[in-house]
C-alpha cells in the first residue's frame, strides 16, 4: 500500500534518524545564546517527533513545535508529556501564522527541501518573517544537489523491529527533484519527494522576506562552507 509520507515512517524515525536531531542540539543552543536568546519563545517548523524541541524546553525556552504529519506530532506529544514549556500542533509550515511573535524560528533536518517550488519556499519565508520579532533569529538547513547526486540510485537498509526497511534514492538532475522510496517489511511504501537547493536560490527570497543571512556553515560543528558541502546550515535575523 502507498502511504502518506511519515504516516508509517514515524514509528521508525527515532531509531533511524533521531541522532540527527541530537547532533544539532549544541549548535542551536549556542547560536541562540550568541544572538541573545537565553529563555526565549521558539517555534520549530517540521519538528518531527520533538527531540530538539524538548531539549530546548528543558534548557529554559518556551517552545511550539509544528509538523504536518499527525503521526509525527503524536510521537512528539508522547515524548513531551511530562516536559514543561513545550507544546505541539499539526500545521503546514507554508501557511502557519501563530501569535504573538517569536524570538527564534527553526527549520532543520532538510525540511526546507520538502518545499518543491520557489513559490512555496517564498511563502514559508514570508510566514517565518511575520512571526519573528525584530532581530529575531531564523536557523534552517537544506540539502544541496551534491548530496542527491552522490547517492542517486543507492539502496540502503535499516533494521527495524519488524524486519528490514529498504530506502532507494532516485534523483532527477535537471529538475533537482529527488524521490526517496521507503519499503517496509509488510510491503507498504512511502515516497518522500524533495527538491535540492543552492544558496543562490534561497538568498534572494530571504532578502525579499526581510531576513538577513548572517552566517552559513557546512555542518553543526561550525565548519566553513566549501564547494564540497552537501548540506548548509544558515543563521538569519529579521531586519
Amino acid at each position: 500500500m502507498d502511504c502518506v509520507p511519515y504516516s508509517k515512517l514515524a514509528a521508525h524515525y527515532d531509531s533511524g534518524w533521531g541522532d540527527f536531531a541530537e547532533s544539532s542540539r549544541e549548535f542551536v543552543l549556542n547560536t541562540l545564546l550568541d544572538y541573545g536568546v537565553e529563555a526565549g519563545r521558539i517555534l520549530e517548523l517540521a519538528c518531527g517527533t520533538g527531540i530538539l524541541a524538548i531539549h530546548l524546553a528543558r534548557a529554559g525556552h518556551a517552545v511550539v513545535g509544528i509538523d504536518r504529519s499527525p503521526e509525527m506530532i503524536a510521537y512528539a506529544r508522547m515524548r513531551g508529556t511530562s516536559v514543561r514549556g513545550v507544546e505541539f500542533a499539526v500545521a503546514d509550515m507554508r501557511d502557519v501564522n501563530i501569535a504573538p511573535t517569536f524570538d527564534a524560528v527553526l527549520c532543520l533536518f532538510d525540511s526546507i527541501n520538502y518545499l518543491l517550488t520557489l513559490d512555496d519556499l517564498s511563502k514559508t519565508l514570508e510566514s517565518v518573517s511575520s512571526m519573528l520579532q525584530t532581530n529575531g533569529v531564523f536557523i534552517f538547513d537544506f540539502n544541496r544537489p551534491l548530496i542527491y547526486s552522490a547517492h542517486n540510485g543507492e539502496i540502503l537498509t535499516r533494521q527495524s523491529e519488524s524486519g528490514i526497511l529498504l530506502m532507494e534514492l532516485q534523483y532527477e538532475v535537471i529538475t533537482r527533484i529527488s524521490h526517496t522510496i521507503f519499503r517496509f517489511p509488510d510491503g507498504d511504501v512511502e515516497t518522500h519527494t524533495q527538491r535540492a537547493y543552492e544558496l543562490s536560490d534561497i538568498e534572494p527570497l530571504l532578502n525579499a522576506a526581510d531576513l538577513s543571512l548572517c552566517d552559513c556553515y557546512s555542518d553543526f560543528s561550525g565548519r566553513a562552507v566549501s564547494s564540497a558541502a552537501e548540506r548548509l546550515i544558515c543563521v538569519c535575523q529579521r531586519a
